[in-house]
């Protein structure tokens, strides 16, 4: 009897500790990012000089051009563009084509209400642009994706001169620039534009942040922590570089990083899980 009692309690508290774990909140913590999934990635630690580091093993370091300056950053320090001639060139690389999943991310703080151009690659073509920009609507601007033909922007104003970080994610699978799923602050937004096929071009130009397009403008204002990924990132990992910042999320750690020390323990920690 005492075995029999004995075997039923450790059994209940097994039990338990199962109901437990499989009621807890699936909190936005748990979601691993797999740094092997990033084309490039900037955390603008640099504080001087023309070159952007990319902590991805690609190597993909990023020049600066024009009047971009280091300046104060979403975590520690970050890009300040003046909106009049400001660029940054990822030479040698030309982006993801044709219907690959993606993810392109950043942290912005718009110094005016305009057409930003944030990230683009690919020429002014139907269905080889990828362009993420912004959708401008009077002293309000949202996050807008295209490919010369079609078109897909959120409901988010971005331009009201604080911190937002910015997703925009081509799913596994996706066909049409109205695929798109756009983030503001980890937040799904609605979707407006127009449909279009994908089928971007990555061999004519390079991937740059900052240049414009056609009649559109310079990005003007604060710019930080940007990637781009190959795969299809989740809600729940985009909320996760949110909370904590890219470096922190990278490195599976619990907690933002501290500004002093981005560069220096989380880069040195990115670098080498590779």
């Amino acid at each position: 009897m005492r075995l029999f009692f004995s075997c039923f309690v450790i059994l209940g508290i097994n039990m338990l500790v199962v109901w437990i774990a499989s009621a807890a909140p699936s909190g936005i913590t748990s979601p691993k990012i797999d740094i092997k999934t990033i084309e490039v990635a900037y955390l603008f630690e640099e504080g001087k000089g023309q070159t952007a580091q990319d902590i991805s093993s690609n190597k993909r370091h990023g020049t600066l051009e024009g009047g971009v300056k280091y300046g104060p950053g979403k975590f520690g320090t970050g890009l300040v563009y003046d909106g009049k001639d400001d660029n940054l060139i990822v030479k040698g690389y030309r982006g993801l084509g044709g219907k690959q999943a993606r993810t392109v991310l950043y942290w912005f703080k718009s110094a005016s209400a305009r057409e930003h151009s944030w990230v683009k690659w690919g020429p002014n073509e139907a269905t080889k642009k990828f362009y993420v920009r912004a959708h401008l609507d009077g002293a309000k601007c949202y996050l807008r994706i295209e490919n010369n033909g079609g078109n897909n922007w959120g409901d988010a104003n971005v331009c009201d001169g604080k911190w937002h970080h910015h997703a925009v994610v081509f799913p596994n699978g996706a066909k049409d620039v109205q695929d798109h799923n756009i983030y503001v602050d980890g937040k799904l937004n609605k979707k407006f534009g127009k449909a279009n096929a994908m089928d971007t071009d990555n061999k004519t130009q390079e991937v740059v942040m900052g240049d414009f397009l056609a009649h559109h403008e310079f990005m003007h204002g604060s710019f930080d922590e940007a990637a781009i990924f190959n795969v299809e990132l989740t809600a729940k990992q985009i909320q996760l570089i949110v909370a904590q910042g890219l470096a922190s999320a990278l490195n599976g750690k619990s907690t933002a990083v501290e500004a002093g020390d981005k560069l220096s323990t989380n880069w040195a920690m990115i670098k080498i899980s590779y």
